[in-house]
C-alpha cells in the first residue's frame, strides 16, 4: 500500500478519500496508519485545514519524489516476473511473506 500511496500522490491525488476511491479494497484504518508512517519518515507532508468539515491533504516531499524512480523500477520488475513469482507462491505459500506484490 505504501507504494500505491506514493505513486498516487505523485499524480496529485491529495485527499485520503481520493485514495480510497482508487483503492476500494484498502482498509481505511490501515491506509491512515500507512499515511502516518509516510509522514513520519518524511516521504509525504500532511496539511490540515481548520474548516467546519475537517479537511486533510497530503503531498510528496522531495525525498518522496526521489524515491519514485526506484518504486517504478521495482513495480516493473514485479510485472515482468509475475508468472515466476506466482509459480513460487503456488509451490510454497510462505513465499508470500518473502516477496510481496
Amino acid at each position: 500500500m505504501e507504494t500505491d500511496a506514493c505513486l498516487l500522490y505523485s499524480k496529485n491525488f491529495k485527499r485520503p478519500s481520493e485514495l480510497q476511491r482508487i483503492i476500494p479494497n484498502a482498509d481505511r484504518r490501515v491506509m491512515d496508519k500507512q499515511l502516518q508512517e509516510l509522514v513520519l519518515h518524511g516521504f509525504i507532508n500532511k496539511r490540515t485545514f481548520n474548516t467546519k468539515i475537517p479537511k486533510v491533504e497530503y503531498e510528496l516531499t522531495e525525498l518522496g519524489e526521489k524515491l519514485l524512480p526506484l518504486i517504478l523500477t521495482i513495480e516493473q520488475w514485479g510485472d515482468e516476473n509475475r508468472f515466476v513469482l506466482n509459480q513460487a507462491l503456488e509451490k510454497d505459500p510462505k513465499f508470500e511473506y518473502v516477496v510481496l506484490f
